[in-house]
């Protein structure tokens, strides 16, 4: 079973600095998840080991990114079971994370989770609230970071994220190898980077994380 110094070496082969704490209260909070799981569908992986790769190392691929500074408030859009944003609170721990999902059932059960393993929930906050509706609802230019992993295209995200950054802002979408996107995006949104990784497994899948920089004011 992966224990947070394995987590913490399976970060590093994409350049990720993941101290050993908090690779213990990520894989802590997985555990949690999957426990919530049982009773509230948040994800359709049931094995811890698959639950490991697919969702915390696939994450962490945002801690191989070359910030100016630490993102300091961070939306994590259609959080779904709390990933990526839980695994940006561990690799940022001064970032103020708000996860946002439409489906209250799945925040109450991220809440929870998080509630088990003693992470800061002053720091990482849940709303319920369609992305769309956010820059209406006091989140227009509130975000140094958002987060997309398996929520939609590009395009998609593009446009929901863009009301909601700041200046120079960045959105992180997490694509398949397959997946086309156009580097320009609206709202002012263009490709800053992507980074190519490879999760480990029986079957090894091709990931990517796109970075958009929406442009300076």
């Amino acid at each position: 079973m992966t224990d947070a110094h394995e987590l913490r070496d399976l970060a590093a082969a994409f350049d990720c600095d993941l101290p050993v704490d908090r690779a213990e209260l990520l894989l802590a909070y997985l555990d949690a998840m999957l426990e919530e799981n049982r009773r509230v569908n948040l994800t359709a992986v049931r094995d811890r080991e698959t639950a490991v790769v697919f969702h915390a190392l696939d994450s962490l691929a945002v801690g191989s990114g070359t910030f100016e500074a630490d993102p300091a408030h961070v939306l994590d859009i259609g959080t779904g079971n709390g990933f990526p944003g839980v695994a940006i609170a561990c690799l940022f721990p001064e970032a103020k994370v708000l996860l946002m999902d439409r489906t209250l059932k799945k925040l109450k059960a991220i809440e929870r989770a998080l509630a088990a393993v003693g992470l800061d929930t002053g720091r990482i906050t849940t709303t319920q609230m369609d992305a769309g509706e956010a820059p209406a609802h006091g989140h227009r230019g509130s975000f140094d970071l958002v987060s997309a992993r398996a929520v939609g295209p590009p395009t998609a995200m593009g446009a929901l994220a863009a009301p909601l950054l700041r200046s120079a802002g960045r959105l992180l979408c997490w694509l398949s190898a397959e997946t086309e996107y156009d580097p320009s995006l609206s709202g002012g949104l263009r490709q800053e980077n992507e980074l190519r990784y490879e999760l480990p497994g029986p079957e090894p899948r091709v990931r990517r994380l796109v970075s958009f920089a929406k442009e300076r004011a």
